[in-house]
C-alpha cells in the first residue's frame, strides 16, 4: 500500500509540473572526429578554420556568431567585454561586430583617408549629437535598401567588368531591388569590417579608387588571412534590418538596435533579420549566413503561421488570387525561402537553441549555410594583375542564398564566392579595369582623390 500510495504522490507530482517543467533530454550534435568535439562554448572565442569536415565547419559559424554578438569592451572597437564569462551574453548594447566600421566611413568622398582604427568615424551628414553617436556604433545610420550598394551596382552596369551576361543581368536586377516587410517599410543593410582588414584597405591607400587601380596593376589584392586557427584574420559582415513594431520589439525574438533610417533623424528600433559573415583565408574564403527564424515559411506558401515577409491571408486587391511571391519590389514583401537551410546546420540549430535557452534573442536564429572551397586556390600566388572571375576552389555546395539578403536571387547555383569572384576594384570615370577585388564588393565603393 505503501509503495502505490508514493508512486500515486509521484504521478500527480508529475502531472502537477505540466509541459512547461517537463525535462526533455538534450539534443546531442558532434563537431569532427569523436575525440576532438569541437561543440560551440558560451565564450567569446573566434574560430578562423578548421578542418574540412562539414560538421566542424557549422560549428566555427555558431561559435563565431557568439563571438560576433559578444558585448564589446567600451572604446575599444571589435574586442569583447569579459571573453570568458557566459553571464556577459546576457548583457545588451554594442556587440563586437557593431563597434567595427562600416564600409560607409572606409570610403568615404573624394578618396579621403578614413583614418585610424581607433579614430573617429568620418560623418559629414549628420548633426553633432548623432554623428557622435553612429562614430561610437550605439546608433547604426542605415542608408542601403538593396544588398548591394546602389553605387557599387552603378560601377557594375556602367563597366560591366567582363562579366558574362547572365551573372551580370543577375546582379542588377536581384541585388538591385528592394524588400519590403508586411508594414511596408524597405529592409535596410549595413557592411563592417573589423580591424584586419580596415587597416588593409588603409594602408595601401585602398580607400582611394585611383591609388586601389596603381595598386592592382602591379600587386595581388588579398585580404590578410589568419596566421592560425584562433587568430583573426580579415572578415567583412553584413547585416539585414528590419524596422520592428512595438510588439516584435517586446517579443524577445530579435537582436535589436537603435537606427537613424536614410532620411529622418528620429531613430527606430531595428530587429536583425539576415547576417552573413566572409572569412578570408587568403584563397576562397570561408561564407557563412543566419536568418531569424520566422523570416518566411521554406520551400513554398504558408496557408497559415505568423511570418515577418509572409502574410498567408495575402491576395491581389480585388481578387481571390494569392499574392506572388519573392517578387522584385513587391509592397509589402511576400517572401518564401525556396532552399531549406542545410541539413547538418539545422540537425546544430536544434543543440544551439538549447544550448542558449536562457540567452534570448539567439535561439531565434538560424544558421542556414556555410559555404567553403574544396580544393583552396591561394590568390596571391596569382599574377598580377588579377582579373575577375577569380578561382571558385570547387565550392562545397554550388547554391547558398539567404532569402532576406538575396531574395530575388534563389535560384540553383546562386552562392557567395560564385557572386563575389567578380568583386572588382572601383571605377574611375572611364576607366573601369577588371582587376580583382579579394571576394570583395565594398571596394567597388571607393570615390577617387586627387592624383
Amino acid at each position: 500500500m505503501r509503495l502505490k500510495f508514493f508512486a500515486m504522490l509521484a504521478g500527480l507530482a508529475i502531472i502537477g509540473a505540466g509541459p512547461a517543467q517537463a525535462q526533455q533530454p538534450a539534443p546531442k550534435f558532434h563537431c569532427g572526429e569523436l575525440t576532438d568535439n569541437l561543440l560551440p562554448k558560451i565564450e567569446a572565442s573566434f574560430r578562423a578554420g578548421t578542418d574540412f569536415s562539414p560538421n566542424n565547419f557549422a560549428c566555427l559559424a555558431w561559435q563565431d556568431l557568439i563571438y560576433f554578438m559578444w558585448p564589446a569592451m567600451p572604446n575599444q572597437r571589435g574586442v569583447p567585454s569579459q571573453p570568458n564569462q557566459p553571464a556577459a551574453f546576457h548583457s545588451r548594447g554594442l556587440t563586437v561586430w557593431e563597434s567595427y566600421k562600416t564600409a560607409d566611413v572606409t570610403f568615404l568622398p573624394n578618396g579621403q583617408d578614413p583614418g585610424p582604427w581607433d579614430g573617429p568615424q568620418l560623418l559629414t551628414t549628420l548633426r553633432s549629437l548623432p554623428a557622435q553617436q553612429v562614430s561610437q556604433g550605439t546608433l547604426r545610420h542605415l542608408t542601403m535598401t538593396s544588398k548591394v550598394s546602389r553605387s557599387v551596382l552603378a560601377n557594375i552596369l556602367r563597366s560591366g567588368k567582363s562579366m558574362p551576361p547572365d551573372i551580370l543581368d543577375e546582379i542588377a536586377q536581384a541585388f538591385g531591388g528592394t524588400l519590403y516587410d508586411l508594414n511596408g517599410n524597405p529592409v535596410y543593410y549595413e557592411v563592417a569590417m573589423n580591424d584586419i582588414q580596415y587597416n588593409y584597405i588603409r594602408q595601401n591607400g585602398l580607400y582611394d579608387a585611383n591609388k586601389q587601380i596603381a595598386f592592382a596593376q602591379s600587386n595581388a589584392i588579398v585580404l590578410p588571412a589568419a596566421p592560425n586557427t584562433t587568430t583573426q584574420g580579415a572578415v567583412e559582415v553584413k547585416a539585414a534590418w528590419k524596422v520592428l513594431t512595438a510588439a516584435e520589439t517586446l517579443s524577445g525574438h530579435f537582436h535589436t538596435a537603435r537606427a537613424l533610417l536614410d532620411g529622418p533623424l528620429l531613430p527606430v528600433t531595428v530587429g536583425l533579420v539576415g547576417f552573413h559573415v566572409s572569412i578570408s583565408n587568403g584563397a576562397q574564403g570561408i561564407w557563412f549566413t543566419f536568418a531569424q527564424v520566422d523570416n518566411a515559411p521554406v520551400q513554398h506558401p504558408a496557408t497559415s503561421g505568423t511570418f515577418n515577409f509572409f502574410n498567408p491571408k495575402c491576395t491581389e486587391p480585388g481578387t481571390s488570387t494569392p499574392c506572388p511571391f519573392n517578387a522584385k519590389n513587391a509592397n509589402p514583401g511576400q517572401v518564401v525561402q525556396i532552399n531549406p537551410d542545410n541539413a547538418r546546420a539545422d540537425q546544430l540549430n536544434v543543440y544551439m537553441h538549447y544550448m542558449l535557452k536562457d540567452y534570448s534573442p539567439w535561439p531565434y536564429y538560424n544558421l542556414v549555410d556555410v559555404q567553403w572551397a574544396n580544393v583552396p586556390v591561394p590568390i596571391a600566388k596569382l599574377p598580377a594583375p588579377q582579373s575577375a572571375p577569380l578561382p571558385d576552389g570547387q565550392p562545397n555546395t554550388p547554391t547558398m542564398v539567404n532569402a532576406v539578403l538575396e531574395t530575388f536571387l534563389q535560384q540553383p547555383g546562386s552562392s557567395c564566392i560564385t557572386c563575389h569572384q567578380y568583386a572588382t576594384v572601383a571605377s574611375v570615370g572611364t576607366q573601369s579595369p577588371n582587376y580583382a577585388a579579394s571576394y570583395s564588393y565594398a571596394f567597388g565603393r571607393a570615390s577617387p582623390g586627387p592624383k
